[in-house]
């Protein structure tokens, strides 16, 4: 990449009450060897000492916000504040190398036409394990993580880029001009769930997502709040915010012909979820989740109306059945982790099959191109 051609690139995050991280996160962007215009952190009214750290860096423009907005709200703030073409969204609890961005933007310029957002590895900040290598749309609505609790050091992972379906927004570069043409996040999301949402939604009009591994990350452990790597237990709004943004990216983003063929399989994944919530005393979420959706189902139909238009890929280009992503605390034992693998070996058997029952035209006419 030379010099003179060298885009330019603002930095945001969306904090709240990750104090304990800010400032190692800011002295890491301070030290990156490539130029970085300007830092843009949305604070949605942290408790904690967060707006005290922010204060000692002049260089930073922090927008506080008087209430917690949910992280897509504040995600979209910092997307209409930037002035760079191409963003860098970061989680406020990471460190980067020096040269991280290097990559997501070498790979971005091969094909800036085409790709929406390039995201990096990201691994714990003891530097032993994988987070996330980018993902992919499960059929039920899941984002699958790749390489997730995978040791750093194994043979199995692969440090070469590759096209992926979703990324997570914990490093990704993107297309300033491309996630506001699809309209940013969706703010009835909150926050979880928003990467299926927007990857989904840039993926159908024919955009692309990737993962580069030699762009690097280390992230921390979160809020108490929301996130499960902090301190080992399950945060109560959790369950609600997954049941009930899952749903909604399904309900209001795929085909018609989609949701009649999922039907099945999702009946049977919706029980078990019920049934791991109620072993874990948080059922009640999964009933709040589903009252919000039948409550705001006219807005739902409405953004149907809006999205479906755009659409230039079908549902059996977009979504997978690959293996589903799945906390380390809820497969305790040996028994649910087989019970895991047979439940993953059965969707992608049935959406193997489905797929192209319903969408026979497509793969019967690539088939003929081969």
């Amino acid at each position: 990449m030379t010099q003179d051609k060298a885009p330019d690139i603002t930095v945001v995050t969306v904090n709240y009450n990750h104090g304990a991280y800010l400032a190692g996160y800011i002295e890491s962007l301070h030290a990156s060897h490539y130029p970085i215009k300007e830092i843009i952190v949305v604070d949605n009214r942290s408790s904690d000492d967060s707006l005290s750290v922010l204060s000692r860096y002049p260089d930073v423009a922090v927008i506080a916000n008087p209430e917690n907005i949910g992280y897509s709200a504040a995600l979209n703030q910092a997307f209409l504040q930037a002035s760079s073409e191409l963003i860098c969204a970061t989680g406020p609890d990471i460190e980067v190398e020096p040269d991280w961005l290097y990559p997501l933007i070498d790979q971005y310029q091969r094909d800036p036409q085409n790709i929406f957002a390039v995201a990096s590895r990201v691994m714990t900040l003891d530097r032993r394990e994988i987070q996330s290598a980018g993902g992919s749309l499960h059929f039920s609505g899941h984002l699958c993580v790749f390489d997730m609790w995978t040791p750093v050091d194994s043979h199995t992972v692969s440090n070469a880029p590759r096209e992926v379906g979703a990324i997570d927004s914990t490093s990704m570069l993107v297309d300033r001009k491309k996630f506001l043409q699809i309209g940013g996040c969706d703010t009835d999301f909150f926050v979880y769930h928003e990467e299926f949402d927007y990857c989904y939604r840039a993926r159908m009009r024919g955009w692309k997502c990737w993962y580069h591994p030699c762009s690097r990350v280390y992230h921390g452990e979160g809020s108490r709040e929301y996130s499960v790597r902090s301190g080992g237990t399950y945060p109560r709004m959790r369950p609600f915010l997954h049941t009930r943004n899952r749903l909604l990216s399904i309900l209001k983003n795929y085909q018609i012909r989609t949701l009649l063929i999922i039907l099945p399989a999702l009946i049977i994944l919706e029980a078990l979820n019920y049934f791991i919530l109620v072993r874990i005393g948080l059922h009640k979420a999964y009933g709040d989740a589903l009252r919000w959706l039948w409550q705001e189902r006219k807005t739902i139909m409405l953004k149907r109306a809006t999205i479906q238009p755009n659409r230039l890929l079908h549902d059996g280009q977009l979504l997978n059945a690959d293996s589903l992503t799945i906390t380390p605390l809820l497969l305790h034992s040996t028994r649910l982790r087989i019970a895991k693998h047979l439940l993953d070996v059965t969707l992608s058997v049935y959406w193997f099959v489905m797929q192209r029952i319903t969408y026979l035209d497509f793969y019967s006419a690539r088939s003929s191109m081969h």
